[in-house]
């Protein structure tokens, strides 16, 4: 394979790059934090989210879809954070964010449509497995949104050098990983890792982040499996409609520890589809994506 003429990222620049970018609204973090308390009250959330009219908006609007059967009933505040519940509140607020957040700062190379279908994909494919796992569907929620996101900071800061890696897999058939270690010297893992770090999430949504392509080796079942096999479950099912789709080997040991959901695999993926085609028509809503 010859490689085009693409000298290697500086990695310590890259990183300070990556650590420049904007922390998460106040809003966010400030109701991040307030959903991590034991027994908070739904009143200081409801408070939070008002500051922030068009989240307010984002959450009347996951309350009334289609998925949680209340469609139009739901007008305040208090009674969309009952219906959506504490847990699954933080990660869709987090999801709608990020929507908002990242159309801004995307760069040429990457097809932002796919991108999100993808993420948001996962998200929903990793909450599913970690819920017959018995394992936290928040974390794994956030792990499968946020696992990609080191391909969209390397094309917003390096939109050159990232459209020729983008290029030379497709003409090489080769995997994105490949193509960024190659010809960038990083991996939109590693990156991904770098920002997650950055905006102070959980040690174990950074490691999921930065090893879902290659999970350690474990004994036990891991945030990181989760993220691993969501990932090859989204790319088998092409939930992006890629056009160079391609599914990327699974780690033997985290299918194998990934077993115990093998005998519900067409329920789940069946689930996976439905969920995801409810969650992008509220994310990614035909109107703002022809804007």
């Amino acid at each position: 394979m010859n490689l085009p003429h693409v000298l290697p990222l500086d990695r310590a620049r890259c990183i300070d790059q990556v650590h420049a970018l904007p922390s998460l609204p106040a809003v966010v973090v400030q109701l991040m934090s307030l959903l991590q308390q034991q027994d908070v009250n739904l009143d200081p959330i409801a408070e939070t989210l008002s500051l922030d009219q068009a989240l307010a908006a984002k959450v009347l609007q996951l309350a009334n879809s289609p998925f949680y059967g209340m469609s139009g009933r739901i007008t305040s505040i208090r009674d969309g954070i009952n219906i959506l519940g504490l847990r699954p509140l933080g990660t869709l607020v987090l999801a709608a964010v990020l929507t908002v957040q990242f159309d801004q700062m995307h760069g040429k190379a990457l097809h932002l449509e796919e991108f999100w279908c993808h993420s948001i994909g996962c998200a929903v494919a990793a909450r599913a497995l970690a819920e017959e796992q018995g394992l936290d569907e928040a974390s794994a929620f956030t792990a499968g949104l946020l696992h990609d996101v080191g391909l969209l900071v390397l094309d917003s800061l390096y939109p050159v050098e990232m459209a020729q890696a983008l290029q030379w897999a497709v003409e090489n058939d080769a995997p994105h990983l490949q193509a960024e270690l190659a010809l960038l010297g990083v991996s939109h893992a590693e990156v991904g890792a770098w920002l997650a770090g950055h905006w102070h999430f959980a040690p174990e949504v950074v490691q999921a982040i930065e090893r879902h392509h290659n999970p350690p080796d474990s004994a036990q079942l891991s945030l990181t499996d989760l993220v691993h096999g969501a990932n090859a479950l989204v790319h088998a099912l092409d939930l992006a409609g890629v056009a160079h789709e391609a599914v990327p080997p699974l780690h033997p040991g985290a299918w194998s520890r990934l077993a115990p959901t093998r005998q519900n695999m067409p329920r789940l993926l069946a689930r996976v589809e439905q969920e995801f085609e409810q969650l992008r028509a509220i994310l990614r809503p035909k109107q703002e994506i022809a804007a």
